[in-house]
């Protein structure tokens, strides 16, 4: 009944009312929870991944010094990428499970996040931590909003496919991607 009372209670217009406030507080919780885990996992095993931990290393540095038209295709490749999680996302949103599903999503790209930065960290020691940023910029800053905005829709009540506002996720990860092709090379620069 007190819940019931908190709800009614007079909130200025745009504010978030309690359930969108603990919906967001279970996504933070379970991106803080997979990143927990990502580490943990990555220390863990770490014996086991050495090999691929050097194979991610390489490819970071391999992008610095890739060609034009092979950026043209990596641009490519990671464009069919972001599109198919936006629209993987996308649908998600649409279930009446969205929710619980998107917890799960950031679960996963927490544990990806942690695991990463720890097996960066064992290979790169103190230089591990600005390797694993510049990896993330200037893309994660277009990325972002995108996966907020997703976040966002998948708690809103009468939920429906909008095609402008899919487009427009869709033109940030054309952006992001194009970042990861173009831009990131330059940032990478600075660390490796």
């Amino acid at each position: 009944m007190a819940e019931v009372l908190e709800q009614l209670k007079f909130r200025p217009e745009g504010s978030p009312g309690p359930l969108e406030n603990r919906a967001w507080d279970r996504y933070i919780l379970c991106f803080l929870a997979g990143l927990v885990a990502g580490t943990a996992a990555a220390n863990f095993w770490y014996p086991t991944f050495m090999e691929e931990a050097g194979y991610y290393l390489a490819l970071l540095e391999g992008q610095v010094s890739l060609k034009q038209e092979e950026r043209l295709g990596l641009f490519g490749q990671v464009f069919k990428q972001r599109a198919a999680e936006v629209w993987i996302a996308w649908l998600m949103g649409l279930t009446v499970y969205g929710a619980f599903l998107f917890c799960l999503l950031t679960a996963g790209m927490g544990f990806s996040m942690g695991f990463i930065l720890s097996v960066i960290t064992i290979q790169k020691g103190l230089m591990g931590l600005p390797v694993f940023l510049m990896s993330l910029m200037p893309q994660g800053l277009l990325y972002l909003p995108l996966w907020g905005i997703l976040l966002f829709w998948g708690v809103q009540k009468g939920r429906r496919f909008r095609i402008p506002a899919f487009l427009l996720l869709l033109l940030l990860a054309a952006l992001g991607s194009a970042c990861e092709a173009w831009l990131n090379p330059i940032f990478l620069k600075f660390v490796l």
